[in-house]
């Protein structure tokens, strides 16, 4: 069902582009595929193995994430703002993956209290300018003890460009940028950061593409 790699990625394909913006394309063209899938890697190995009881995917788009993170958990719940949830849980299906899909803003999430041991939230941050009121959320969300892993990319010329070529603003896009992100999750006292990884991690944060850091919910 799923490719050779370490990483449970699906078959091209097999799920739906939410919307023109929808990266899924980029995990298999060959100029993209090492990095976005990198992304990915980057999330599982922060994450650890678990078992989790309930995962939740804030930002799922595709769903291209559910399936590695179904491997780690009994559980796993995606929340998105677009309104593909159906079709890219058909797609789901047929890859014999269960998961629930929600709609909803990361700013005012449908859950209640403390109803996830483990959370990944990727490349949503950098959209927002309400960094704290995001944090806070995910930490509601959050069980005591509970891993919560946050992804960005990382803002350079060399990001800047790829953007501005995929005919993006990077500014407009992403107003916050990783120093931004890592400032307000250092200064939010209910999730503590354990570790901080980036990709690729054989060039400095600085001139890398993606980074994440591993926090715990106090």
């Amino acid at each position: 069902m799923f490719g050779s790699s370490k990483l449970a990625l699906p078959p091209r394909g097999a799920l739906p582009k939410t919307n023109d913006e929808d990266p899924v394309d980029y995990y298999y063209r060959p100029l993209t595929a090492r990095m976005y899938r990198g992304r990915l890697e980057l999330t599982a190995d922060l994450l650890g193995p678990g078992p989790f009881e309930a995962i939740l995917d804030v930002g799922y788009g595709s769903g291209i994430f559910i399936p590695e993170l179904r491997r780690r958990a009994d559980r796993v719940v995606g929340l998105e703002i677009h309104a593909e949830a159906s079709s890219v849980e058909d797609a789901l299906k047929r890859l014999g993956i269960d998961a629930e899909l929600r709609s909803g803003d990361v700013l005012d999430m449908p859950f209640a209290d403390e109803s996830f041991d483990g959370i990944v939230c990727l490349s949503v941050l950098e959209h927002l300018t309400e960094l704290d009121a995001a944090l806070t959320e995910l930490r509601r969300v959050a069980r005591p003890g509970g891993v919560v892993v946050l992804g960005f990319p990382v803002r350079n010329f060399i990001t800047d460009s790829f953007f501005r070529l995929a005919g993006y603003d990077p500014r407009r896009m992403h107003p916050s940028s990783h120093r931004d992100i890592f400032a307000a999750v250092e200064h939010h006292a209910a999730l503590q950061i354990e570790r901080r990884a980036h990709s690729p991690q054989v060039v400095p944060l600085a001139l890398s593409g993606y980074a994440a850091c591993r926090c715990r919910a106090a």
